[in-house]
């Protein structure tokens, strides 16, 4: 089809679009229900192919623009929704208005009535900033045959020559872009409603291999890689009773970035690890103490500390030492050079020294590994491996479930969640200096695997988990540090 065909095919169909959404509401609402999962409301927010804006608006945006490549379309989402901005482009030209530099880019089904698929991906680049997540959906091409035939008996749009583009072909594109995928998959196997054996199949099929590709839509999340501007580095280090440790982990602490803070949450020690660590902060203005005079756990030591950091990079390390402080310099690089989002550190691949994993723990800690990898649908060999790093504006917006007292599942799967691109850096690991570990196998056993099942449910049925959780998990840390019992040293 010629790109004017393309234009007056979209006029055409404009009078019925909103007849044929109604008609087939499981499928459009599938499509919503994805792109509302990546996208938390309140953020700016570009859709290409935007019919009548009812997706751009489900999303709640703090600003959002519409673009279609039909007249008819832009007019009725102007009436529709007259919040958000509606504009008519030409086949194949993204233009967005000055000033508007979205956090995410949708395309609902728009490469499947493209001209060029190139010359689209082409023309978005002046609208993509380094933090961009473009979100796309497409038709299964093994569903051409299926969808003309559909056409033909009046049970979905009319039909117009389109293009049936597979993911690989799209990601192939994207990549030759400069776009790094995060997650490509398949969904809705069965897009009209049957009781029962409809809502069973589109859960499971989907996850199984070959028969996945019996499913009816494509999508695909992806991030530019682009390098970033300088940052700054806090370094979280939750301790309890750590009074062997805690000052040569100080001392070794490197500065990183723009500037580095280090911010010690003292969670309820009773050794006299605090008054070491104030000792310390009289030499060096890098230090902060935030002490909390009951024992929390670590997930709320370490969030503890996230609300008081004022770096743009959240840093984790534990005070055991079982993790050079040195190492963390390698953590923040990967994020400087836009190749990843979120840094996990990995126990697994260089020799460990001493007693410093049991036995029981590393096979508990491979058997997380599985479901975990599986779950977020990307590859992480240690899940509990206490050194991390990302960035504050995304640790803002996760859906943090409170599933996880050490926190590290709550994390991943919050990152997964935002489509952050997981990174994992080796790193040496040996048997803690002084002091016994916290883990207690058997019964933080049962906690990760309640987390591994919350953290599916959380990733696979988004629209039962709003985003809205993670927001309270926000407003719960700042009410904690304003209580009595925590003290914040700046």
């Amino acid at each position: 089809m010629t790109k004017s065909g393309i234009k007056e095919y979209f006029e055409r169909v404009a009078p019925v679009w909103e007849y044929w959404q109604q008609r087939n509401r499981l499928y459009h609402g599938s499509i919503a229900n994805l792109i509302g999962g990546m996208i938390p409301p309140g953020s700016q927010v570009l859709e290409l192919g935007s019919g009548v804006g009812d997706i751009l608006a489900s999303l709640k945006p703090s600003s959002g623009i519409g673009l279609n490549v039909g007249q008819g379309m832009t007019d009725r989402a102007r009436q529709k929704h007259p919040q958000l901005q509606f504009y008519t482009i030409d086949v194949d030209s993204v233009t967005v208005p000055d000033r508007f530099a979205p956090q995410y880019v949708v395309m609902t089904n728009m490469l499947d009535y493209v001209y060029d698929v190139w010359d689209v991906m082409e023309s978005l680049k002046p609208a993509v900033r380094e933090d961009t997540l473009l979100v796309l959906t497409t038709n299964n091409p093994l569903w051409a045959p299926a969808l003309r035939l559909a056409s033909k008996l009046r049970l979905r749009f009319p039909e117009s020559r389109r293009n049936f583009v597979t993911n690989k072909d799209i990601c192939s594109v994207l990549k030759l872009q400069g776009f790094a995928i995060v997650e490509e998959g398949l969904l809705l196997p069965v897009p009209k409603r049957i009781p029962l054996i409809g809502a069973l199949l589109n859960a499971i099929v989907p996850e199984v291999p070959v028969l996945r590709f019996t499913s009816s839509l494509q999508y695909i999340a992806a991030r530019p890689c682009v390098a970033r501007p300088p940052r700054s580095c806090s370094v979280i280090i939750p301790c309890h009773n750590e009074v062997g440790n805690i000052a040569e982990c100080l001392h070794r602490m490197p500065s990183m970035g723009l500037w580095t803070e280090i911010i010690v949450v003292d969670d309820g020690s009773a050794d006299g690890t605090r008054e070491l660590v104030k000792q310390v902060m009289e030499n060096d203005s890098r230090v902060r103490l935030i002490v909390l005079e009951k024992n929390q756990g670590k997930a709320n030591a370490v969030r503890a500390g996230f609300e008081a950091a004022r770096g743009d990079v959240l840093m984790i390390l534990d005070a055991d030492m079982a993790v050079a402080p040195e190492e963390l310099t390698k953590f923040l690089t990967p994020l400087q050079n836009g190749t990843a989002d979120f840094v996990n550190g990995t126990r697994l691949i260089y020799p460990m020294y001493g007693k410093a994993m049991k036995v029981a723990n590393f096979l508990g800690n491979k058997g997380f590994c599985f479901l975990a990898s599986k779950v977020i649908r990307q590859r992480v060999s240690d899940t509990l491996c206490g050194t991390k790093a990302f960035f504050k504006r995304d640790y803002v917006r996760m859906p943090l479930g409170g599933k996880d007292r050490w926190g590290d599942f709550d994390l991943l799967f919050g990152a997964a969640r935002l489509k952050l691109r997981i990174l994992e850096i080796p790193v040496h690991y040996t048997e803690r200096r002084a002091g016994k570990s916290k883990m207690r196998v058997m019964i933080d056993g049962w906690h990760f695997l309640w987390a591994c099942m919350s953290g599916w449910q959380m990733l696979r049925f988004p629209e039962r988990s709003p985003w809205g959780q993670g927001q309270a998990a926000i407003a719960d840390c700042h009410e904690f540090l304003r209580r009595d019992d925590v003290g914040v040293t700046r």
